[in-house]
């Protein structure tokens, strides 16, 4: 605390007070005494608090900065400058403590705000997550669940919580989900199991389940369970085992289908030579028809397997479309304009891409008029989160092993390629389906496209 003396000298013993010459250097809020022999202007006065030292009567009006007159006594000014240094010390004590109560209660404030605001936005990621997210009591029952859990498990607002997870798990893999229950509560181990669930549009999917034991108090009162959706990614592990296999055969194939018309060519070109003149005209015209046909069936093996790459390498494009229109087309443009009847549910629709549905359909179209079948049947219908496009003929049926007709250069006919199935096989299994094969169906063979209504995640109420 300032304090200050202003006018003649200072009393002798007062200590912890400083002489000023003039006023203007003096604090607003320091203690000053102002010496009666002083000549100084009223309005000129600063200072917290401001003392006149006289032991004269004074009798004009003080001004109101003045708060009183006091003798001049050394142990009364001395008094005042002790009492008004420790007020101020414990002035500024509080205001120091006010201070930091305001700062306490402002950091305690701005704490709850920032929980408050990551409360809000940890609910809304759990609740917008994509992942399954829920927490398993004791007995594998369902005790709290985000909204993907919901939307994917049930339809409509039928609640979730409270059901056992089992009751969602397909039979052969509630063993799994049972085990992992077991081995959270009872070992206190994080388990991590691959599961698949019924789902509320009717189709299966795979998910990669990881479940944390959450414990109070040293007792584990549930497992807190993530799931992911690796439905695609398993779809796409078979598709590229697929296309590994099919590219193998065509490799170990290439040398077989290759060397037959290689070797046509190689024993026309013998005998050309080994024909006398007279002779070697004559056979010349059916020499270079066999030449010339053996280099076509190169050509369009060469032409087949392009094909075959370039479905592979082709990319995708989703978008709801109506199969029958679809299915119409191909058969529309088929050469051989074979007659067909189609039933079933016309409006049928899937979240799928166009040409490669309409790639496979055309490669079992073709494969179905090899059979020399003057009908054929198309039967649109839907189950279990698929679009079921079924093409029946009426020919002899599938003798052979149903997974060697999907094998590269596997035909009934020695004059085709064989890869009409190879290719549909692999154009569905790039949209996340298959194709399935009746081979007797007394009469004829019906070949089945299974075709996912909905890749993406969000469940959708389809027509049926």
């Amino acid at each position: 605390m300032d304090v200050f003396w202003y006018g003649g000298p200072v009393p002798a013993g007062v200590a912890g007070i400083r002489q000023t010459e003039t006023l203007e250097g003096v604090p607003e809020n320091s203690l000053l005494f102002l010496d009666d022999k002083s000549c100084v202007q009223w309005d000129a006065i600063r200072g917290g608090r401001v003392y006149l030292v006289s032991d004269l009567p004074i009798s004009t009006p003080l001004p109101e900065q003045v708060v009183g007159v006091i003798p001049r006594d050394t142990m009364v000014i001395q008094a005042i400058i002790t009492l008004y240094t420790e007020m101020r010390e414990s002035y500024d004590i509080g205001d120091r403590l006010i201070r930091s109560l305001n700062e306490k209660e402002l950091a305690i404030q701005e704490k709850q705000k920032t929980m408050l605001r990551d409360s809000k936005r940890y609910n809304a990621i759990i609740r917008n997550a994509s992942d399954l997210i829920f927490a398993l009591g004791p007995t594998g029952k369902i005790m709290f669940c985000n909204e993907t859990v919901q939307n994917y498990l049930v339809r409509g607002t039928k609640p979730v919580i409270g059901r056992a997870l089992v009751d969602y798990v397909v039979d052969e893999d509630k063993d799994l989900v049972n085990e992992m229950v077991a081995n959270g509560f009872r070992k206190g181990v994080p388990s991590k199991i691959e599961t698949r669930f019924r789902l509320a549009g009717g189709r299966t999917g795979i998910f990669s389940c990881m479940s944390t034991p959450l414990s109070e108090d040293g007792r584990i009162y549930a497992l807190s369970v993530i799931g992911r959706d690796i439905t695609d990614i398993r779809s796409m592990q078979y598709r590229i085992s697929l296309q590994a296999k099919d590219l193998t055969l065509m490799i170990n194939g290439l040398s077989h289908e290759l060397r037959n018309p290689l070797t046509v060519i190689g024993a026309y070109m013998k005998r050309i030579e080994k024909q006398d003149n007279g002779l070697k005209a004559k056979f010349a015209g059916t020499a270079f028809s066999g030449i010339h046909s053996s280099i076509q069936r190169i050509e369009e093996m060469i032409v087949r397997i392009e094909q075959y790459e370039n479905m592979v390498n082709r990319r995708l494009v989703y978008a709801r479309r109506n199969l029958l229109l679809l299915v119409s087309e191909v058969i529309s443009r088929h050469p051989a304009a074979p007659e067909v009847a189609i039933e079933g549910n016309g409006r049928l629709m899937a979240c799928t891409d166009a040409c490669h549905v309409q790639t496979a359909f055309s490669r079992i179209l073709d494969n179905a008029v090899e059979t020399g079948s003057e009908r054929f049947l198309v039967t649109l219908s839907r189950r279990d989160g698929f679009a079921h496009v079924s093409l029946r003929d009426y020919g002899p049926g599938v003798k052979d092993d149903i997974e060697s007709i999907f094998a590269p250069f596997t035909s009934s006919d020695p004059m085709k390629i064989g890869l009409g199935l190879t290719e549909a096989r692999m154009a569905l299994a790039k949209i996340g389906s298959h194709i399935e094969v009746i081979p007797q169906a007394n009469p004829g063979a019906v070949f089945t496209l299974r075709i996912l209504m909905d890749r993406r995640n969000s469940i959708r109420d389809e027509t049926p």
